[in-house]
């Protein structure tokens, strides 16, 4: 039950930060269904390149997301996985910023573009690979603008979480029971805590990213890999 409340409280952040983003898509797709002058319009072209990215991860997801969890649960696949987001957020800011620079018009999503993105998040179920991190890095390496390309990542979450949500909901639904006050307290607090700890970290990428390159988190990958390298093999 506590994890249905952190994937809520993740859901709200995310929500509040592009809540008017959230309602323009929405508003903008339905409308493209039945009006086809608004299929033009940017927020249905994302709502659409959205779900082309969402369709990797669903099925992943629904398919070997439990076998894959329990085959590479090992710390050396989650400190070698770490390795691999690192030299993915190199490649893509490598990538990203010498195509930003050449001239011309800057480079928008497309179908191709939303279903590469979409495996980059499909991959991130394997423990130590950041979604967030591929997400955007896999949008950089064709050019597309860093801060889009954290926009992108962070509105393709909301479907993915909503359906975590939900489906942790249903099945945790028959084993709900009315605890007492304390376990109240604790799902309110969890809630609370991962709302706040979710808005942080949204606000904390959108302004690194505006003003910084993603290689700071690519550090961070590799300090963190070998520190569990360390720790492992000490251990045994």
């Amino acid at each position: 039950m506590f994890t249905v409340t952190v994937h809520l409280g993740t859901l709200v952040a995310l929500l509040t930060v592009y809540f008017k983003d959230v309602l323009s898509i929405i508003k903008f797709f339905l409308l493209g269904l039945f009006r086809p002058a608004y299929r033009k319009e940017g927020q249905f072209k994302t709502a659409v390149f959205i779900i082309v990215a969402s369709i990797p991860a669903v099925i992943v997801g629904f398919f070997i997301e439990s076998k894959i969890e329990s085959i590479l649960s090992s710390p050396l696949i989650a400190a070698s996985a770490l390795l691999f987001t690192a030299l993915v957020l190199f490649i893509g800011e490598k990538v990203g910023n010498k195509l930003e620079n050449t001239k011309g018009k800057p480079k928008n999503f497309n179908y191709i573009i939303a279903l590469v993105v979409g495996f980059g998040q499909a991959i991130a179920i394997i423990p130590g690979i950041s979604r967030s991190g591929t997400t955007i890095s896999f949008s950089r390496i064709f050019g597309i603008k860093r801060e889009e390309s954290v926009r992108f990542s962070f509105l393709l979450s909301i479907p993915i979480i909503l359906g975590s949500f939900l489906f942790e909901l249903v099945k945790s639904f028959g084993e709900i029971k009315i605890g007492g006050l304390q376990t109240i307290v604790s799902l309110i607090a969890g809630f609370i805590f991962s709302y706040i700890a979710g808005i942080f970290a949204i606000k904390f990428m959108l302004r690194i990213t505006r003003n910084k390159n993603l290689n700071f988190f690519a550090i961070y990958c590799v300090l963190l890999s070998i520190t569990v390298f360390i720790f492992y093999f000490l251990r045994n």
